[in-house]
């Protein structure tokens, strides 16, 4: 009998248990917002999470950031109340981040505190990322458009993504 109850608590504890391929589901590129919401963005807050080893690391801002990773703590249910990762924001003076995976309303997504994110790929990332920097070269240099090519900037401007110039 006490083999039997020792097998049944052996396969509770594993069941509970996150594998480590649940946590492979965080690795990739996350764009703050859901798809349907994309367009009305007005900013791309971007973080890349990736592996290295067994090791979690995220960039908080990949697109307006200087690159720095943050290393991240696995989480698991029966000990945090989620099964996640978890980090120790810069951005938010050392408060500690709770990422928690989600696969639902047909894409998959991730919550850091009260913020969804929904993946995307690296081509889309690097997208973005150059779209953004066309923004800002033209926001920087838009009084300086000679007036017969304003006009181009501007169409061009509300073409790209996250741009939001107000001229």
């Amino acid at each position: 009998m006490r083999y039997l109850i020792s097998i049944l608590l052996a396969l509770l504890i594993t069941a509970c248990s996150a594998s480590d391929n649940d946590y492979d589901n965080f690795i990739g590129f996350w764009v703050e917002g859901t798809p349907q919401f994309r367009s009305v963005a007005t900013r791309a807050n971007i973080v890349e999470i990736n592996k290295q080893g067994d090791s979690f690391f995220i960039n908080e801002n990949y697109v307006y950031g200087d690159g720095n990773t943050i290393p991240m703590k696995k989480l698991t249910e029966s000990q945090d109340l989620i099964n996640g990762l978890s980090y120790n924001s810069e951005m938010l003076l050392g408060i500690s981040n709770r990422v928690k995976f989600h696969d639902d309303e047909g894409y998959s997504s991730i919550g850091i505190f009260n913020t969804v994110f929904y993946r995307i790929s690296k081509e889309e990332a690097e997208q973005i990322k150059n779209a953004v920097e066309e923004c800002d070269e033209i926001e920087r240099n838009r009084f300086f458009i000679p007036k017969e090519q304003n006009e181009k900037y501007k169409q061009r401007a509300k073409e790209l993504p996250y741009c939001r110039i107000f001229w």
